[in-house]
C-alpha cells in the first residue's frame, strides 16, 4: 500500500467513528423524553453503539501505528 492509501484508510475509519459518535450524541439527547419503560432498551442501544466505536477506535489506532512504523 502507498502512504496515500494508508492515510485514506485511517481517515475513513475516523470519519465513521465521528458519524457514529454524532448518532450516539443525538440518541442520548432524547433520554429525558424516553419513557421509563424504554430506558433500559435505550441504554442498551447506546452501550452497543459505544462498544462498536471502541472497536473502531482500536482499529484506527492499529492502522495509525502501522502507518507510523512503515512511513515514519
Amino acid at each position: 500500500m502507498s502512504l496515500s492509501s494508508d492515510i485514506e484508510e485511517f481517515r475513513s475509519i475516523v470519519s465513521k467513528i465521528v458519524d457514529q459518535l454524532e448518532e450516539i450524541n443525538s440518541s442520548s439527547r432524547t433520554i429525558p423524553e424516553t419513557d421509563v419503560n424504554q430506558l433500559s432498551r435505550k441504554f442498551s442501544g447506546l452501550m452497543d453503539n459505544l462498544a462498536e466505536v471502541d472497536r473502531q477506535l482500536r482499529s484506527a489506532t492499529d492502522v495509525l501505528e502501522d502507518v507510523r512504523s512503515r512511513w515514519g
